[in-house]
């Protein structure tokens, strides 16, 4: 008996360290977890995505040397040029002056050994830095629609010097860039020797207008169409596509809503018309903001579904629109829309316009060369010339009898006040031109 009591002892002890064996083990234990990777919600899109230089773009290079006027309209000196900023560094961006005359805009532009950029719209300079560094972080909120580029000095500084034009805010800022010669003969030279002959239209008290001196050859296309169908967008511009209703309204027309948004399409003219009400917004948007704003909506969902460039911003109104173009020549239409348009509200869309079809693939053996008159021939017969904003060459987009083929056929067009007005000879062969 003298050794149970430490018997029950030693067992005790045991008994308390494997308690504490245990607890220990309990808590230092890790399940062998499977590692559960987060789903990915596959993005809609309906198209590729592309960056802010290749949708603002200029419709025209205009170029002065020794005295006489050339440019282009290429589409490939345009994204030449733009992708070249991209490669520059900017110094500070300068006030030069405010309250331009329509004559001092007209003077600068015909100086001797500068290049102009024309763009159809403003350009927030906030903006236009995501292709432009400049030195300064805080830049103002200025705009412009005209980019000189002056290498008067370049030989001597291997500067150029950059002029920030607004017609609209009469406003002039300045910066220059540095580069060395071979960059400016690969850039700059090399789209100076793609230009032809211009000529300046001068006005009485009005910007002057400029047109190619000799006729221009244009290839006429007829192209496939294809469609994006109407229900991929209301899978991307609904929050929930799930409870979405479609109602035939007509035989062109059907509506989607959900309650609370609603999108209209017309399968007539291949559009779509999407509104989301309680979006909607008066509060002020900075330009550059709208711009960027309206960009990233279109551009995440692959929306540019072609050579569309950014043409049009009201910032009262929060509207941006977008101009389709072909070979870099602007694309109008009266049997269907070739804008994308957006009206920015309350920290999301509020309006989505904009056309579903494609120009899918161009029928070769219906390719023809049509010869548009010269700039210079054309102004002589148009009246009231100080009343309009630009002429300029484009494609009218025409519907076929197959219902699948598009027409574009190229034609000059009056712009006034950001309407369009087709030129048209009013007899075959003929040297009389009217508007229609």
């Amino acid at each position: 008996m003298k050794y149970v009591e430490p018997l029950k002892s030693t067992f005790l002890l045991l008994l308390v360290i494997l308690s504490l064996i245990l607890t220990f083990s309990i808590w230092s234990y890790t399940p062998p977890y499977q590692v559960i990777e987060e789903s990915q919600v596959e993005q809609i899109t309906v198209g590729d995505q592309k960056e802010l230089h290749q949708v603002v773009k200029p419709y025209r290079l205009l170029v002065n040397q020794n005295g006489n006027f050339s440019g282009t309209i290429s589409n490939s000196v345009m994204d030449d040029l733009m992708g070249t900023f991209l490669n520059l560094h900017a110094s500070e961006l300068s006030f030069v002056q405010s309250n331009l005359t329509e004559e001092k805009i007209n003077s600068m532009i015909r100086t001797d050994n500068r290049m102009t950029l024309f763009f159809s719209a403003e350009v927030p300079i906030n903006a236009f830095r995501s292709i432009l560094e400049f030195t300064q972080n805080d830049l103002p909120e200025v705009s412009f629609n005209s980019l000189i580029i002056d290498w008067s000095k370049f030989s001597q500084t291997r500067t150029l010097q950059l002029l920030f034009v607004s017609d609209k805010n009469r406003t002039l800022f300045s910066t220059e860039v540095t580069l060395s010669d071979e960059h400016f003969n690969a850039t700059f030279k090399d789209a100076i020797l793609q230009t032809v002959p211009y000529e300046e239209i001068k006005r009485d008290d009005k910007l002057s207008l400029y047109v190619p001196v000799d006729p221009m050859e244009l290839i006429q296309f007829t192209y496939y169409i294809d469609e994006i169908s109407p229900d991929k967008f209301k899978e991307l511009l609904f929050n929930d596509p799930n409870i979405v209703k479609k109602n035939i309204e007509s035989l062109n027309s059907s509506k989607y809503t959900d309650g609370m948004a609603f999108m209209t399409s017309d399968t007539n003219t291949k559009t779509i018309n999407y509104v989301y009400p309680a979006s909607e917004s008066i509060g002020e948007i900075k330009e550059s903001i709208l711009l960027q704003d309206s960009f990233d909506f279109i551009n995440d969902h692959g929306g540019l579904t072609g050579d569309f460039r950014y043409v049009y911003m009201n910032a009262r109104n929060h509207i941006t629109e977008y101009q389709l173009f072909l070979e870099g020549i602007p694309v109008f239409s009266s049997v269907t829309s070739t804008r994308i348009a957006t009206t920015w509200g309350d920290k999301q869309i509020f309006r989505y316009r904009r056309p579903y079809y494609l120009l899918e693939m161009d029928i070769t053996s219906e390719k023809t060369i049509q010869t548009l008159p010269s700039g210079a021939e054309l102004i002589q017969s148009i009246e009231n010339l100080n009343e309009i904003d630009d002429i300029v060459v484009g494609y009218y987009l025409k519907k076929n009898e197959n219902e699948l083929l598009y027409t574009l056929e190229p034609n000059w067009f009056v712009i006034d006040n950001g309407s369009w007005t087709r030129v048209t000879t009013e007899t075959i062969g003929g040297t009389g031109y009217g508007l229609e």
